[in-house]
Formats: structure tokens, sequence, C-alpha cells
């Protein structure tokens, strides 16, 4: 009889203990399933990432770039055959802060709250941008493990590949050149175009070239190079060839329309006399009100005086500017506009001399089949450099892409796949939290039990 009641609590806890595995069984796979899922993370390492900003500068929300178009372009490289709604609630992308910076971040609140200082302001985990993000993708009965992972590999291949093409440095070249058939123009105009075109090449890549200006690239050969090599080359190319083949044309009258070649440069210098004379009258306007203009004072003692009126009118016609102060601001301002308006009408001067000395040639010159062989030929090589500048320019921008831009999204982690097996290390622990209240409950019953009976025997022997 007593060995009976010794196995009594045993088969009791025994079968708790299989109540326990069912009832977790059950809520793991039935009342609340615990998703599968698969994921990777990648590390944002480009300049700025940890201040929270794009490569441009920007502020960057990795989580919003995650667009429509990177899931549904995923999906067809994983021949996943949903709709972007119907997977889009299953993805989630989150940021990973490592457990001992946020610990030493709360840290830093704690002491900072606690200090008398008011003007500590307690730093928190808001302070720190992350850089570490993980992708996961929750699986469901549309899609199976092979292909889940397949998923998450291709949604972050998808992702570097859209953050690249956003941020790279491009330009659109080829289709700048495709709206010119320089064959369409006259000999000064092709010199002019290309010109143009090197100019336009070494301003962007002096943009480049101010973001990093330790860049270099090494190529095939072992040479190194950079975006300052090519803007010496863009310069050689305008300061020195440009300028030989225009001033062959220029002498030499070379035009397939010589007339109108001049009528233009008629045009022009007529256009620029007429700036001359509207950037002058403003000049003088200035002058007076800086040297002064009152009618008692002799010419000899006072031209050189500065004297303002209360109110002063400046400029003449449509452009007047009506100032009501005669302090030293007021004298400093007319005096940079006079400096400006001075070097506005000795650049124009300047181009008037130019343009005058290139209709004259054309006046005067004698066109000759030998100078037009020699300008064909060298517009010919001009425009072979310029290709060979663009294809250098081409190979620079894909190095510093590659190493600013596409190096800057690096995945870090393979694809992880987390099973809901009941073999799982998450169906164990979720186990232990279901068990624990029913093994406890058992116990306690188990206890109370026997109490009841031991006191129930205590009060059988006092009563026999």
């Amino acid at each position: 009889m007593k060995r009976k009641h010794i196995w009594i609590p045993l088969f009791v806890f025994i079968g708790a203990g299989i109540i326990s595995l069912i009832a977790s069984i059950i809520d793991f796979k039935v009342v609340n399933p615990a998703l599968a899922y698969s994921s990777q993370t990648i590390q944002f390492d480009y300049d700025g990432a940890s201040e929270g900003n794009d490569p441009d500068g920007n502020a960057f929300d990795p989580v919003n770039f995650l667009s429509d178009d990177i899931i549904e372009t995923a999906l067809a490289k994983s021949e996943i055959n949903v709709s972007v709604d119907d997977v889009r609630p299953y993805i989630a992308m989150e940021n990973v802060v490592p457990q001992n910076l946020l610990k030493e971040l709360t840290t830093y609140e704690k002491v900072l709250s606690s200090g008398d200082d008011g003007n500590n302001r307690p730093i928190t985990s808001k302070d720190y941008h992350p850089v570490r993000y993980k992708f996961i993708v929750y699986q469901n009965k549309m899609i199976s493990q092979g292909k889940l992972n397949k998923f998450v590999e291709n949604i972050v291949d998808e992702y570097n590949n859209t953050f690249y093409a956003t941020y790279k440095k491009s330009f659109a070249q080829e289709t700048y050149n495709s709206l010119f058939n320089i064959d369409n123009y006259d000999y000064i105009y092709q010199s002019q175009i290309y010109a143009s075109r090197i100019n336009i090449l070494m301003d962007y890549a002096s943009s480049i070239q101010a973001e990093h200006e330790d860049f270099t690239y090494t190529d095939d050969k072992g040479v190194t190079k950079s975006f300052k090599d090519l803007i010496l080359k863009g310069q050689q190319l305008i300061g020195t060839d440009s300028s030989k083949i225009n001033n062959i044309i220029i002498l030499n009258a070379l035009s397939k329309d010589v007339d109108r070649l001049k009528d233009y440069y008629s045009y022009l210098l007529e256009q620029l006399n007429y700036d001359k004379v509207k950037y002058t009258a403003d000049y003088n306007a200035v002058t007076v009100q800086l040297i002064g203009t009152n009618q008692e004072d002799t010419e000899e003692g006072h031209k050189d005086d500065y004297k303002i009126n209360p109110t002063v009118y400046v400029g003449t016609g449509e452009n007047v500017i009506q100032v009501q102060d005669d302090t030293a601001a007021t004298y400093n301002s007319l005096l940079s506009k006079q400096i400006n308006l001075k070097n506005t009408i000795n650049g124009i001067d300047k181009t008037i001399a130019d343009y005058t000395d290139i209709l004259d040639k054309l006046n005067h010159a004698t066109p000759g089949s030998t100078a037009e062989a020699t300008v064909n030929t060298m517009l010919a090589q001009l425009g072979q450099d310029y290709k060979d500048l663009d294809e250098f320019f081409r190979v620079l921008v894909e190095a510093y892409n590659a190493k600013y831009i596409k190096e800057g999204v690096t995945s870090k982690t393979a694809v992880k796949y987390s099973s809901t097996s009941i073999f799982s290390g998450s169906f164990i622990v979720h186990t232990v939290k279901v068990a624990a209240p029913i093994m406890l409950a058992t116990m306690l019953g188990i206890a109370i039990f026997y109490l009841v009976r031991a006191i129930r025997k205590e009060k059988e022997v006092k009563a026999a």
C-alpha cells in the first residue's frame, strides 16, 4: 500500500509533463503559430552612413528604401508567383544595434541624467544611426523553404543593385553626344562643340574630385591616374589643339558658308556694343554718386569727394535702385557695384576686340584647299582625343563608383533559416514557457494532497 502512494506522485508528474508537451505543441502549431523565417544582414560602409546620411549627404532611412519594385523583381527572380501585396506583410527590415553600444549609450544617459548640470543632454540610442540592418522574410503556405531562402538573397541583391544605381556617379554623355552630328556643323562650330564637351567633362570630374581628393585608379599596366590627370589633359586639348584649329579656320576664312559666319559675328558684335552702352550708363550713374555733383563746389576742389544725398537713385532706365541711407554701408555697396560694372565692361571690351579681329580676318582672308584639309585632319584628331578622354573619364567614374558606392553596401552574413520544427530551439524555449506553470501547479497539487493526507492521519491517530 505504501509503494502505491510512492508511485502516484511520479505518475501524476509524468502525466503533467505529457499534458504540458501536448499543450505546447498545440499552442506552438495551432493557437499561436510561430512562423519560420529566413534572414540576411547587410552593413552600410559608405561615408556618412553612421551620421544617418545617404552618399549624397541627405537624410537616409534604409527601411523606406525597400520599395515595391525591389520586392517585385526579387519575386520574379525567385520564381514565386505571388503579388507584392500578398508577400509584403511577411517582410521586415530591422536595424541592428550592437548590445555593447546600446549598453554604453544607456550608461551615458543615466550618468548625464543624474548630473546637476542642466546643460547636459542625455545621450540615448537615438544618437546612434545604425549601419547594420537585417532583412527578414517570414514563411507562409505559399513559399517553400528553398524559395524563401532564395527570395531573401534576391531581395538583398536587388536592394544593393538599386542602391548602387541610385547613388552612383553617372553622366549621360552618350545621350549628350547623340544630340550632335558633328559633320552637320561648320568648321568653327565643330571645334567649339568639342571644346564645350571637354569642358563639361572637366567640370564634372572636378565636382567628383572635390568629394575624394585622394582618389586614384591604377590600370592594368600599373599606371596610377586620377581625375586631376583628366582635367589637365582636357585643359591641354582646349588650350592648344582647339585654339590652333580656330586660328587656322579664322586666318583662312574656312567655312561651309563664309557669309553666314560673317553675319553671325556681326550680330554678336551688335549685341555686345548694346550691352556696353547699357552697363557704361549704369557705371557712370554710380560713379556720380561716389564723387559728388554739388553745383556750388568747384570742379577742381571737389571732383574726388564722396557726397551722397539722403535719397539716392542709382541706375538708368528700368534698372533703378533707391538708397535712403548715407552710412558707410551705402558707400561700400556703391563701390562694390561700381567695381562689378567696370569688370563687366572690361570683359565686353575684350570680347568685342576678339570678335572684331575674327570678322576682319574673315573679310580679308582667302580660302585655301590646303588649309581646309589641314583643319579636317586636326578636327578628326581632336575628335579622337575627345573620345579617348571620354573613355578615360568612364573608367575613372566606374572605379570611383566601385570604391565608394558599390562597396558601400555589403552583405555580411549568409542567409539564415529559422525553423518552427518541434526539434528547434525556439520550440524548446516555447515549451519551457508553457510547461513551467503546469508543472508548478502539479507539484503544488501533489504537495497539498500529501499535506492534507498527513493531517487526516494525524487526526485519526489522535481519535484512536
